[in-house]
Order: C-alpha cells, then sequence, then structure tokens
C-alpha cells in the first residue's frame, strides 16, 4: 500500500507496515458529514473475484455510491490537498507530543501518556501509582471537568482520549492542554483514600 499522495502515510497499517487485505474506511472520508463508507482490497483479492457470476463478491451496504455522501469525499479529499493536511502533520505530532510530556511533568496523576502519530491516551492514576478505585470513575470526572473549559473529550476508564481533528491548529492543541490542566489541577486534591484508612 503505497502513501496518501505524496505526502505520507494516511492510515495506522502504515505506520506499522502492515498490508492489510481489506481496509474499511467511513468517517474520516467525509469528516462525518454524510454517510459514506469504502472498502479497499488488495489486487490479488480483487482479482479473485473476477469473472463470470459465480466468482462474484456480493457485497453492499446501505449508502453504496450515494451521490452526496461521494460528494462531499471528494470534496474532503480536495482539502487534505489543497492545505496539505498530512504534510503539516508531523509538526502537529510534535507539538502534541510536547504539551503532554508538559502536563505529565506538571500533573502527578498523569501516570502514563501513550501517543500514535495525532492520538494520544492520557491515563490517570493516584499519584503514588495506584489505581483510582473504579467508583471515583476519575477519567469520566474530568472529561467532564475538562468540558467546563472548553475541551470535549471522553475516557476509555481513567485513560482519557485525545483525538484531535486533523486540521487542528498548534493553538487549539494549546487551549486542549490548558483545558485538561485545569481539570487536573481542580481534581488533585480529591481524597481518594478508602473509607476505612
Amino acid at each position: 500500500m503505497t502513501g496518501f499522495g505524496r505526502t505520507g502515510s494516511m492510515f495506522a497499517c502504515q505506520r506499522e507496515n502492515v498490508v492489510p487485505d481489506f481496509l474499511c474506511l467511513a468517517k474520516g472520508l467525509t469528516g462525518g458529514s454524510l454517510p459514506m463508507a469504502a472498502t479497499l482490497t488488495t489486487g490479488r483479492v480483487y482479482d479473485a473475484f473476477l469473472g463470470d457470476a459465480s466468482r462474484a463478491f456480493y457485497y453492499g451496504h446501505s449508502y453504496t455510491a450515494n451521490p452526496l455522501g461521494c460528494a462531499a469525499a471528494l470534496a474532503s479529499l480536495d482539502v487534505f490537498d489543497q492545505e496539505k493536511t498530512l504534510a503539516s502533520l508531523p509538526a502537529k505530532i510534535e507539538h502534541l507530543r510536547a504539551g503532554l510530556a508538559a502536563l505529565q511533568a506538571a500533573h502527578p496523576i498523569v501516570h502514563e501518556v501513550r501517543q500514535c502519530g495525532f492520538i494520544a491516551g492520557i491515563e490517570v492514576r493516584q499519584p503514588g501509582g495506584e489505581k483510582f478505585p473504579p467508583a471515583l470513575r476519575m477519567g469520566e470526572a474530568l472529561c467532564h471537568a475538562a468540558r467546563a473549559h472548553g475541551l470535549l473529550t471522553r475516557p476509555i476508564l481513567d485513560t482519557i482520549v485525545l483525538m484531535p481533528p486533523l486540521c487542528t491548529t498548534a493553538a487549539e492543541l494549546d487551549h486542549a492542554f490548558a483545558a485538561l490542566a485545569a481539570a487536573f489541577s481542580e481534581n488533585e486534591g480529591i481524597d481518594t483514600r478508602p473509607a476505612n484508612a
């Protein structure tokens, strides 16, 4: 599988040097604005179904070739090309990495930061490294606190997920870091000791 255009990789499998037989795409094609999906295959798989009807791969979905979805997908690809979306990603990825490292250094509840490209998970634990009691739902509490500062994100248990749109600016990333810092500061004083301690 080649890169997307001339600017680099588009899919996570490319970062891992994996070539899947099938690749299913959806939301990213239209930015979630209209229903659109596509299934890509290798030439070898595609060729295996060529010929008469007995070899056909009978496949489809509700929005196959929806004209509005296709128009939105083509417009999205035009924006990628015009704004050089993938070419600008390395600097944004580095900005995300640096901002997350600063958050971790400043807030003892940030136990671990995991980042792959422009996606990150921020795992929070008690300052000593122990997990928060599940009943606290700390990841959820922190996301609610960040929302009050203008950041909409979600947790997976006590890991806060950051998946900014590829068009996100450095200033918008800084706003996200500030919202998370405020949320962490507001919640670090919570007494997380068990009731019998």
